[in-house]
């Protein structure tokens, strides 16, 4: 049974990077795309287990990163810290609802860009642009608190459907 359950998560992360990398574009603001990834990775960190929480983080980290052609484990740190983050975050607020998981997804924005942005004037000595920080960034992290609650609901829908497929009435203890 379990391995339905990982088989159906793994079919998600193929599906996201699939709309991430082709048609996401379409509707882009401002040279802005929603990132699935970080919202896939905030919603496990949230509603997984620990294990499953930074895993993803990391898998989806290691994924992002093969797929840009730019420097290697940038987004593997980013992710793997924003899911270690909200797997400890989980017991102690609430992050549940339209404003907290949006405000929270906010946050793991900005600290996902903000780390790529230190990494890529400190570490390469490349030059981003000021206008990332104040212009792409908060586009970026606004992007990502609107369209998370949307995904989170299609998650939470998902899931709930699919424990209800694997779980089995005979094997519930009766009170």
């Amino acid at each position: 049974m379990h391995s339905m359950y990982y088989f159906a998560q793994t079919l998600i992360v193929v599906i996201l990077f699939s709309i991430q990398t082709t048609w996401l574009g379409m509707f882009s603001i401002g040279g802005v795309i929603p990132d699935l990834a970080l919202i896939w990775v905030v919603y496990c960190g949230v509603h997984c287990s620990r294990t499953m929480g930074i895993g993803s983080g990391i898998v989806m980290g290691i994924l992002q990163d093969s797929l840009s052609g730019g420097l290697l484990g940038l987004n593997t740190l980013s992710k793997s810290f924003i899911g270690l983050f909200f797997v400890t975050l989980k017991d102690k607020f609430f992050v549940e609802g339209v404003i907290p998981v949006a405000f929270f997804l906010v946050i793991a924005s900005l600290f996902d860009g903000l780390v790529f942005y230190f990494s890529m004037n400190t570490v390469l000595e490349g030059e981003v642009a000021s206008s990332f920080l104040y212009q792409s960034l908060p586009a970026y992290s606004i992007y990502n608190g609107i369209v998370g609650p949307i995904l989170f609901l299609l998650f939470n829908q998902f899931n709930n459907w699919l424990k209800s497929k694997m779980s089995d009435p005979y094997m519930n203890q009766v009170n």
